[in-house]
């Protein structure tokens, strides 16, 4: 079952992103960016099982329940989950400070980048102000994320400082 845990966990946050919260328009990009921020986690945590091919499906999952073109979430979220594993095994830090880091650094570039795509795919330059609060809140969220995924595998918070994070010594 715990192979199973990161999976099932994105899934059901994916189904979550095509529930009709009532959120404003300009908040349309932070449930799937949690999407991809879980990705980037789960690929980061020791001992998970996250295939990338299976990143992709669930963000093919997300495109479709999302109704947006075809890929767009899928790609997101295959670059998060190989990030996510050279983050994990830097060996550089077990601190929870440079895995946020280098996911906003990630989110950032993931932003823009998802704008420029998304301004080519509509042949038109589309509003930025959506994705660029979809990621300023991922970045906020990111400790919160992080912490509950780390529930869902130990069921606890509190472990070790060793064993958060891959390559840790």
């Amino acid at each position: 079952m715990t192979n199973l845990l990161p999976a099932l966990s994105v899934l059901f946050a994916v189904v979550a992103t095509a529930v009709p919260w009532g959120l404003p328009a300009d908040a349309t990009f932070i449930l799937p960016l949690v999407v991809v921020m879980m990705v980037f986690c789960w690929r980061a945590i020791p001992g998970t099982a996250l295939h990338p091919a299976g990143a992709v499906g669930l963000g093919l999952l997300a495109d479709l329940m999302s109704g947006g073109p075809l890929g767009y979430w899928a790609l997101m979220c295959l670059v998060a989950a190989t990030v996510g594993r050279r983050a994990g095994a830097l060996k550089e830090s077990r601190e929870v400070g440079i895995h946020w880091l280098i996911w906003a650094v990630l989110v950032s570039l993931l932003g823009v980048f998802g704008w420029l795509l998304a301004s080519l795919y509509y042949v038109r330059w589309i509003d930025w102000w959506p994705i660029a609060f979809g990621v300023v809140v991922s970045i906020a969220l990111f400790p919160i994320v992080l912490y509950g995924l780390l529930w869902v595998r130990h069921g606890r918070v509190g472990l070790a400082r060793d064993t958060i994070f891959r390559g840790a010594s």
